[in-house]
């Protein structure tokens, strides 16, 4: 019993260094790094693609009713996160995090298995 405590003692300063590392790699873009022109589009069908303005102050401008169309629900602004950018909802909650793919490019995969791809337009 004490050689299975020392185990589990000696294992918790590891998971907490892990973790520790792991969050200090991930770097928090700005808004205004991710403001701008995106499109929005099914990865299997880039014509059928929405036009979205990701504002600095977080907010969305663009074809909301095509964007609504792709995710089921109509986003009121944008987020941030360290290896995602998140369309919200507009109660504030999350409807659909997009993880970096490629530069300029997030992805999200539906339950359903539908792919979407956020990408960035030129500037």
């Amino acid at each position: 019993m004490a050689f299975k405590r020392m185990i589990a003692l000696g294992a918790i300063p590891l998971m907490l260094m892990t973790e520790v590392g792991m969050a200090s790699s991930l770097i928090l873009p700005t808004p205004a790094q991710l403001a701008g022109e995106w499109t929005l589009y099914p990865e299997a069908d880039p014509a059928a693609g929405c036009e979205l303005h990701l504002e600095e102050t977080q907010t969305l401008h663009g074809d909301l009713d095509c964007v609504e169309g792709l995710i089921g629900a109509r986003p009121g602004g944008w987020l941030p996160t360290p290896d995602t950018l998140a369309l919200m909802g507009g109660s504030g909650t999350a409807l659909v995090h997009f993880n970096r793919y490629k530069p300029g490019i997030f992805k999200w995969t539906s339950a359903s298995g539908k792919t979407l791809l956020l990408e960035r337009k030129n500037k």
